[in-house]
């Protein structure tokens, strides 16, 4: 694993990255990770894939891990947002530059699945196969519900992340996780209408593979209601092929769950075929 750092165009702000590197590959994985959160959260899976033969990439979005804004964690700086997105992108061409002619996979996770969404109607001619974990889709008008409630009486205000009790506790201990305390400036919208736009999810490219990865008690996606609405959204902007991988009990974070090993393997298996 290396990391290494790379201009954003959006802002000109230093981005951290990784790079868990094996040549020769069968293809390469990009990560966006969620809120909250940072890239190395994922070395677990990087590690699975590269034995299954893929080179893995990811950064530290702004406002999180390394990437720290001016304001520290929760400042998505200037470029705000939809640098964000950008920065994804900008990931992606210097992945595939390093990598030429391989096939190219986007894996996104929660905030990261929600970028992932904004990014795929212009980036698919980029991308092989698009992975959304722990996503979700609803109405803009349909407020947020408190994720923690389903699960009190709590053992902490993060239940919500895995059944796995030791993976929630090195959650809260790891200094880099959670915003407790920070203001969130120029960040994430879960209430954007362009992710339920038809005339953008139109111009993403019909053939895309796309695989849906949740649990059914993760309460981001409200009882798989999210999910539905994502699905239905996207075959109707004419995205053909939509696998789901949907597990009873799980939580917001499958890669994190009791069953983790049972996911990363059956990711795995889909990346496989769709390549």
């Amino acid at each position: 694993m290396n990391e290494f750092e790379y201009v954003s165009h959006a802002d000109g702000w230093k981005i951290h990255a990784w790079r868990w590197e094996l040549q020769p590959n069968r293809g390469v994985v990009v990560i966006s990770h969620g809120m909250a959160e940072h890239a190395l959260r994922y070395d677990r899976f990087a590690g699975a894939l590269n034995l299954a033969g893929f080179e893995v990439w990811a950064m530290d979005h702004r406002a999180h891990g390394k990437t720290l804004g001016p304001q520290g964690f929760g400042d998505f700086g200037e470029g705000g947002w939809e640098g964000l997105v950008d920065d994804i992108d900008q990931l992606i061409e210097i992945a595939a530059a390093a990598n030429p002619g391989k096939p190219m996979v986007l894996f996104g996770h929660s905030m990261g699945a929600g970028a992932a969404q904004q990014y795929a109607p212009l980036g698919s001619g980029k991308l092989t196969a698009l992975i959304l974990s722990g996503t979700t889709l609803r109405n803009p008008d349909e407020p947020a519900a408190p994720f923690n409630d389903t699960f009190e009486p709590s053992r902490t205000k993060y239940d919500w992340l895995s059944r796995d009790e030791a993976e929630v506790d090195k959650y809260i201990a790891d200094p880099l996780c959670g915003f407790e305390g920070q203001t969130v400036r120029n960040g994430f919208k879960r209430n954007d209408r362009r992710r339920v736009d038809m005339n953008l999810l139109q111009k993403i490219r019909p053939d895309l593979p796309v695989l849906l990865v949740a649990g059914d008690a993760d309460p981001v996606n409200i009882g798989l209601k999210g999910i539905d609405y994502l699905e239905s959204t996207w075959r109707a902007a004419g995205v053909r092929r939509i696998d789901r991988h949907i597990y009873p009990g799980g939580r917001h974070e499958m890669l994190n769950e009791i069953n983790r090993d049972e996911v990363t393997g059956n990711i795995v298996d889909w990346i496989n075929e769709v390549i």
